[in-house]
C-alpha cells in the first residue's frame, strides 16, 4: 500500500514538470515571436517612412521647391539608397541653379552631375536646367563674337582716320619707336583726339606684351595714360 502511494507521488510530480517545462517553452516561443514581429514593424515602419519621404520630395520637386524636397529627405531617419541619390542630386542642383542664377554657366554646368537616383521629376529638372544653361552658354559665346568683330572694325576705322603723321608724332613724343619692338594700334579718333595702343613684342617677336593705352591730342601733343 505503501509502495503504491510512493510510485502515485511520483507520477504526479513527473507530470507536474513535463507541465511546467511546457509551459516554459511556450513562454519562450511567445517571447521570440514577439520579438520577430516587433522587428518586422520597425523594419516595415523605417521602410514606409522613407518611402513617404522620397514621394513627398517628388511632389516639392514637382512644384519647383526644391530646397523643401531636400530638407524632407534630410529629415528621415532611416533613409533608403533611393532617398539618398535624390538627396545627393538635388544638392548638385541646387548648386548648379544658384551659379546660374549668379550668370557662371560653366559652374553651373559641371553641377550637373549624371543622375543617381530614379526620379523622373528629378531627372525633368535636370534637363530644364541644362537646356537654359546651354542657351546662356550659346549667347555668350555670339556676344563675345560680335563684340571681338565689332572692335576689329573700330580699329580699322580709327587707323584709317588716323594719319602715319600723328601716329609717328606720339611715338615720338613718348620713345616708342619701331626698333625697339613697340607697335602703335589706333583703337580710336575723333577730331585731333586719338586713343592708342601701345605693345612691345620680345625678343623673338612671338609675344606681343600690352603697354598701355594712351589719349593723344595731335593738336596740342598732350599725352594721358588711360591704362
Amino acid at each position: 500500500m505503501t509502495v503504491n502511494k510512493f510510485f502515485k507521488n511520483v507520477s504526479v510530480g513527473a507530470a507536474a514538470l513535463t507541465l511546467a517545462l511546457t509551459l516554459a517553452g511556450c513562454g519562450n516561443n511567445q517571447t521570440a515571436s514577439s520579438t520577430k514581429s516587433s522587428s518586422t514593424s520597425s523594419a516595415r515602419s523605417s521602410e514606409n517612412d522613407a518611402t513617404k519621404a522620397v514621394r513627398s520630395a517628388n511632389r516639392s520637386i514637382r512644384n519647383n521647391d526644391f530646397q523643401g524636397a531636400y530638407d524632407s529627405l534630410n529629415k528621415t531617419s532611416n533613409p533608403s539608397d533611393e532617398a539618398n541619390n535624390l538627396k545627393s542630386d538635388l544638392q548638385n542642383y541646387i548648386s548648379a541653379k544658384r551659379a546660374y542664377d549668379n550668370g557662371d554657366y560653366q559652374t553651373a554646368s559641371a553641377s550637373l552631375k549624371p543622375l543617381k537616383s530614379t526620379s523622373t521629376a528629378m531627372r525633368d529638372a535636370y534637363t530644364s536646367l541644362q537646356s537654359k544653361i546651354n542657351k546662356r552658354q550659346q549667347s555668350q559665346k555670339a556676344s563675345t563674337t560680335t563684340t571681338s568683330s565689332s572692335q576689329r572694325i573700330a580699329n580699322q576705322e580709327a587707323s584709317a582716320n588716323t594719319s602715319d603723321r600723328v601716329v609717328e608724332a606720339f611715338a615720338n613724343k613718348m620713345g616708342f619707336t619701331g626698333e625697339k619692338g613697340y607697335q602703335i594700334i589706333p583703337t580710336s579718333a575723333s577730331g585731333n583726339v586719338y586713343k592708342l595702343e601701345v605693345r612691345q613684342n620680345n625678343s623673338d617677336n612671338t609675344v606681343s606684351n600690352l603697354i598701355g593705352i594712351y589719349q593723344y591730342n595731335g593738336q596740342t601733343g598732350a599725352v594721358t595714360k588711360l591704362q
